[in-house]
Order: structure tokens, then C-alpha cells, then sequence
């Protein structure tokens, strides 16, 4: 009786904690991926804005320009991703 006893306490408690798991990642999923969408967002419109100020200054410099650029284009692909995908899930 003892084996049996520990046998069934370690089956449900596997059981219940995969259960708690699935439930908790599927409640994080969407607040994590509505916080990453505007974190994105917030910096692809800082990085433009600087990008702006930069290249409308006539003393600006090169290197800083093309900084922006480059930090803009990954920027600018995942804020497009994202509004895709949540165009997809309205859809």
C-alpha cells in the first residue's frame, strides 16, 4: 500500500503542475507580447526622431547617421511584424 500511495501522490502532482504550467503561459502570452509591441514602438519612433534631428543638422556627423539607420531597419521589421501578426489574429 505504501508504493501505491507514493506512486498516485507523484502522478497528480506531475499532473497538476503541467496543468498550472499551460495555464500560466497562456495567460502571460498576450501581455508579453503587447508590452514588447509598444517597447518597439517607443524606440522606433526615438531612434526616427533622432535619425531626423541628426540629418537635418548641416554639421552632423556621418557616423552617427548610419547608427541610426542600421538600429532603425531591425526596428523597423519587428514594429511590421508585429502589426502583422495582429493583423493575422483579427483576421
Amino acid at each position: 500500500m505504501g508504493a501505491t500511495a507514493v506512486v498516485s501522490s507523484s502522478a497528480s502532482a506531475t499532473s497538476s503542475a503541467a496543468g498550472v504550467s499551460a495555464t500560466v503561459t497562456s495567460l502571460l502570452s498576450p501581455v508579453g507580447t503587447g508590452v514588447g509591441g509598444v517597447a518597439v514602438a517607443i524606440t522606433l519612433v526615438y531612434v526616427l526622431a533622432h535619425l531626423d534631428v541628426v540629418s537635418a543638422s548641416p554639421d552632423g556627423d556621418e557616423r552617427v547617421r548610419q547608427t541610426l539607420v542600421a538600429a532603425s531597419i531591425p526596428l523597423g521589421l519587428t514594429f511590421a511584424g508585429i502589426v502583422l501578426f495582429r493583423t493575422m489574429q483579427i483576421l
